[in-house]
Formats: structure tokens, C-alpha cells, sequence
């Protein structure tokens, strides 16, 4: 096994999410071709002080969360026309990959670092209490990166989801969301 010499900066890639154009068709092919799941459903998310370059912004959507593996699969339906980057990226004639998600160590050292090397905060807000900021490396990358402050909290709930994919028998592929 290739040892890492230096540890990530932001810490591990522990999420890739996906804007969709249909919840239900994105949520199949997940469950029954990949066998990813099984997915937490969270309806008209709540978030909290939503930021949009800048200005303020009061973007619907619902969330679907499950992992493959090691890894967490988020589907993102954009609800409304609110500014936002689920919006941006629909506007841009997008769907599939939008982000991926780190929580690092230090989120306001991650921040500060990402703004330094010239990457605009794009999306700020806070879902259960825990902030989360999407920085614009669209150019650089082809999507979004998004970074999660570390809160107990955010913590447990990715472990749970985790947690739920290893256990899972294949039933009840899709579970609503507890808030």
C-alpha cells in the first residue's frame, strides 16, 4: 500500500454531489445500477442564511443523500429559480457533478487558504447549525468544492449515513431525511 507522505490539506474527498433534473431518475439508477444507498430523502432542505455571491438568496431544493462505499453521493434538485449555484449550473445548461465536499480541519484557515489562491466564495450557508461555503473552482476543476465546518453534529450524520450503507440489505432504498 502507497503510504501518503503529507496529509491533505482539506482533509478527504468524502462527498461528490450531483444537480439532477429528476430526483426519481437519479435516485434509480444510484440504488438499482450502482447499488449505492440506501438514500436519505430531506424535502424542501432547510438552509439557513444562504449567501449568493454576495448578495442574499432564498434557494428550495431537496437533498437525497446516500454513500457508495466510503463515499457520500448527494443529488440535488433545484426547486425554485432563487440565485444560487444549483441555479447557476441548471442556467448554464449543466447537470451531473457539481461538487465535491471536504471537511477540513480548520475551516476558517481552509477559507482563508482557498480565497488566497483566488477561488470567490460562491454559496454560504449553514444547514443544522453548520456552515458550509462553496468556493468557485469551475475553471480550475469543472465544478464546485465545497467545504464544511466540523461540527459534532455533521460529523455523526455523515457517520450515520455511513453507517446505514454498510448495514443495508437492499430494503427501503429510500428513507426520508430526519431534520
Amino acid at each position: 500500500m502507497v503510504q501518503q507522505v503529507l496529509a491533505p490539506a482539506f482533509g478527504t474527498v468524502s462527498q461528490i454531489a450531483y444537480v439532477v433534473e429528476d430526483m426519481d431518475v437519479a435516485l434509480k439508477h444510484w440504488i438499482e445500477v450502482v447499488r449505492a444507498g440506501p438514500f436519505f430523502v430531506f424535502e424542501h432542505a432547510q438552509l439557513e442564511r444562504q449567501r449568493y455571491r454576495g448578495g442574499t438568496s432564498q434557494a428550495a431544493v431537496t437533498l437525497a443523500v446516500g454513500n457508495s462505499g466510503d463515499t457520500q453521493i448527494e443529488l440535488i434538485y433545484c426547486e425554485n429559480d432563487a440565485p444560487s449555484v444549483y441555479k447557476e449550473f441548471l442556467d448554464a445548461k449543466r447537470t451531473g457533478v457539481h461538487h465535491v465536499g471536504l471537511m477540513p480541519e480548520n475551516f476558517s484557515s481552509a477559507c482563508a487558504l482557498y480565497e488566497s489562491l483566488g477561488y470567490q466564495a460562491a454559496f454560504e450557508c449553514s444547514i443544522g447549525g453548520t456552515d458550509l461555503v462553496y468556493f468557485d473552482t469551475v475553471a480550475a476543476l469543472g465544478h464546485f468544492t465545497e467545504l464544511w465546518d466540523r461540527s459534532d453534529a455533521f460529523i455523526e450524520f455523515q457517520r450515520s449515513v455511513r453507517q446505514a450503507a454498510k448495514d443495508w440489505d437492499g430494503n427501503t432504498p429510500i428513507r426520508k431525511g430526519a431534520v
